[in-house]
């Protein structure tokens, strides 16, 4: 299905390391791999391409260069639904305007916050903050 929806150019695609591995089709076992292909999906018409990492951020493509965001470490109690929630801070950093790099801050620590609780797309304002105030993004 993601490998259709690409067709469409979307602004933005979220795939973690082994999509991009059924993306390519080819074993993407580096970091440079990994970009590699995301730049590749980037220059092939997708504004924003965000690879997940899990607990080790996630790195982005763009127009304004190539960024990797990193939370910091927290105990995990649920991770379903950080994909998403990191998917919606995105869309809620673009609504707002926020510089690219403010976006991907807010939206790993959205994904973070998450992660945080039982109960999945939950997060509580203080622990965004904190995670907010912890997320390094830097250009690459």
């Amino acid at each position: 299905m993601l490998r259709e929806s690409i067709a469409a150019k979307p602004t933005m695609i979220k795939p973690n390391a082994d999509e991009i591995r059924q993306l390519t089709g080819a074993p993407v076992t580096s970091r440079a791999q990994l970009l590699e292909a995301a730049q590749k999906l980037h220059d092939g018409g997708i504004e924003l391409v965000v690879i997940s990492l899990g607990g080790d951020g996630a790195l982005v493509v763009s127009e304004e260069g190539v960024f990797q965001g990193v939370c910091p470490k927290i105990e995990v109690v649920n991770t379903v639904g950080c994909g998403d929630s990191m998917v919606a801070g995105f869309a809620v950093g673009m609504v707002r305007h926020y510089p690219l790099e403010e976006t991907i801050r807010f939206a790993l620590s959205v994904a973070s916050a998450n992660a945080l609780h039982e109960k999945t797309g939950c997060f509580r304002q203080d622990d965004l903050q904190r995670l907010l105030s912890g997320t390094v993004v830097k250009k690459l």
